[in-house]
């Protein structure tokens, strides 16, 4: 998300309207227009991204000590994601997280990140504040066409923020500083982005108090947490300046317990009520909430198939229809 530290610091130090240049790092993997020159180093200070595309290892199916691969998805979507040049996958690869974007929605199908607070806790005191890091800077991927990419002058002059689908938060971790600010500054890809309305984006009983939750209990435990999170990208989504927008997001978080057992809990999040108004949308029952739901649901309105539903708490409950659980307190998460 945009507003995702613990520390609630504002957003950015850049008034609306005034939002600093999108930048494209220097590769020449899959662009066709000249990027701009960007330093091949990471520092605390100003967001820039590492032009080393090749060495960013992305998401790690065996991270958890059990095999865990990207979602698969449909033969539709197939045909809606983009494939980088001269790669024959779709996948495009970061520190510590991996996505796949729709090319007609400019959107990512879904990300998946790894998160290891073991690692983090070891380098906590030398990762900087969010203030010494700077305001937020976002890049194009030179990998894909821009015009795949949705340019954060959309989010110009509204109440839209650009929302993180991984967190920087989420993938700030590493055997060093420099490898954790590298994953830091890579969440600013503009294909990591979704619209969201500030309201929804910062809000501790919506998205945001769901990450804060999920981040702050694996470093208390040090834990090791893998997140697959998206849009719900459908169809009929209403238009704000010609884009699209989400109603909905989807989050799976899987652990392994303290019994050695795997862990899937899949949640829902909407933002309906908050872009009604935007985006001429009718209103509807319960969008104001956050709610736990079966992995099967998430499946069935993604088109993704997470081959997860053996280890969803809800799903093991046997002879019961489990309606969506409303989350309002973190005591109402079922693991």
């Amino acid at each position: 998300t945009k507003e995702d530290d613990t520390t609630n610091t504002p957003k950015t130090d850049t008034p609306k309207g005034e939002r600093p240049p999108v930048e494209l790092p220097k590769s020449e993997t899959g662009s066709t227009e000249k990027p701009l020159e960007t330093p091949s180093t990471t520092k605390v200070g100003p967001i820039q991204i590492d032009p080393d595309y090749g060495a960013k290892k992305g998401y790690n199916p065996d991270f958890l000590g059990f095999k865990l691969p990207l979602p698969k998805v449909s033969a539709d979507i197939k045909k809606q994601v983009i494939i980088p040049a001269g790669q024959d996958t779709p996948v495009l690869n970061y520190h510590h997280y991996s996505l796949i974007i729709n090319e007609k929605r400019k959107m990512p199908q879904f990300t998946a990140v790894n998160i290891d607070a073991v690692s983090y806790n070891k380098i906590e005191k030398q990762v900087p504040s969010r203030a010494k890091i700077g305001r937020d800077k976002w890049y194009f991927d030179p990998r894909i066409p821009k015009t795949a990419q949705l340019d954060d002058d959309f989010y110009t002059a509204n109440d839209f923020d650009i929302g993180h689908m991984v967190r920087r938060e989420d993938a700030v971790w590493g055997d060093t500083l420099e490898q954790a600010l590298k994953a830091n500054n890579d969440t600013f890809h503009l294909t990591n982005a979704c619209p969201q309305h500030k309201d929804f984006n910062r809000n501790a009983k919506r998205w945001l108090g769901l990450e804060n939750y999920a981040i702050k209990n694996a470093r208390k435990n040090e834990l090791r947490v893998t997140v697959f999170s998206g849009p719900v990208l459908l169809d009929d989504d209403k238009k704000f300046n010609n884009i699209a927008i989400p109603a909905t997001f989807w989050k799976v978080i899987v652990m392994v317990k303290e019994d050695g057992t795997p862990s899937a809990t899949g949640y829902i999040i909407r933002q309906n009520d908050l872009i009604k108004d935007m985006v001429n949308l009718r209103f509807e029952y319960g969008a104001f909430e956050t709610y736990q739901v079966t992995l099967s649901e998430i499946e069935g309105i993604t088109d993704l198939k997470l081959g997860l539903n053996e280890h969803d708490p809800l799903q093991k409950i046997k002879g019961l229809v489990y309606k969506p659980k409303k989350i309002e307190a973190q005591g109402d998460i079922v693991f």
